[in-house]
């Protein structure tokens, strides 16, 4: 019986854990909102947006993509700038993860990566 008991709160503990992580921390496709981000603000947050295709994309003289439009979830749309070029995937992308900040009427991204 004392061993039982000894199993059972390890137990109970990472139960809850797990729980905890997928409740907060489990990436999801849920789209985000840009009104999170503050104007000016140099500090980098993350975002879920879907990729507008039909607004095109920018590439740099090389071929690889440096900008495109994203949408979040009231529909608002934004020019996303790419510190680093983006991987050709995300033309198929439907939603893709960003982590940047916003500079005026854009925002400008560290990194992204695709999430569907």
């Amino acid at each position: 019986m004392r061993k039982l008991s000894k199993l059972i709160f390890p137990a109970i503990l990472a139960a809850v854990l797990v729980l905890i992580y997928y409740t907060y921390f489990a990436p999801t496709k849920e789209l985000g909102s840009f009104s999170k981000f503050s104007a000016g603000s140099e500090i980098n947050q993350q975002i879920n947006v879907s990729v507008v295709k039909s607004r095109g994309i920018e590439r740099d003289k090389s071929g690889n993509i440096i900008s495109f439009y994203a949408k979040d979830k009231n529909n608002i749309e934004l020019k996303v700038t790419l510190h680093e070029p983006a991987p050709a995937e995300i033309l198929n992308a439907e939603v893709v993860e960003l982590l940047g900040h916003m500079h005026e009427n854009s925002i400008t991204a560290s990194k992204v990566s695709i999430i569907k």
